[in-house]
């Protein structure tokens, strides 16, 4: 008896350690795109978002954002959130790109909460 309910309660423990990481990773994809939304609002008023095309852009998130040098320039990453957060995924891309370009996307996101 002592052993399943200590095997619950670990179960329960893990269970509510992944709920609380995905809620973080959902609360800062939120917070990063209001963030975007307000930045672009304020300074790009004559900049025009590419639209997401559903059959053209399948697997284009990482390759776009390789494209766009955001290292060079923090608006071209505010402009890349803005054109990420159209997808119906976006979510799960957003956790793709941040964990292959890790330390990138970690300088980016500091430098937009700068502006």
């Amino acid at each position: 008896m002592s052993q399943s309910l200590s095997w619950c309660v670990t179960g329960f423990a893990r269970a509510c350690m992944k709920w609380c990481a995905s809620m973080s990773d959902r609360l800062s994809w939120i917070s990063l795109c209001s963030r975007c939304t307000r930045v672009f609002n304020r300074y790009g008023k004559d900049v025009s978002i590419p639209k997401y095309d559903p059959e053209k852009d399948a697997e284009m998130p990482l390759v776009v954002f390789d494209d766009t040098n955001v290292q060079e320039n923090i608006w071209s990453f505010v402009v890349y959130i803005m054109w990420l957060k159209q997808r119906p995924d976006s979510f799960e891309w957003y956790l793709r790109v941040r964990e292959q370009r890790f330390d990138l996307w970690r300088q980016c996101v500091y430098k937009v909460w700068m502006l």
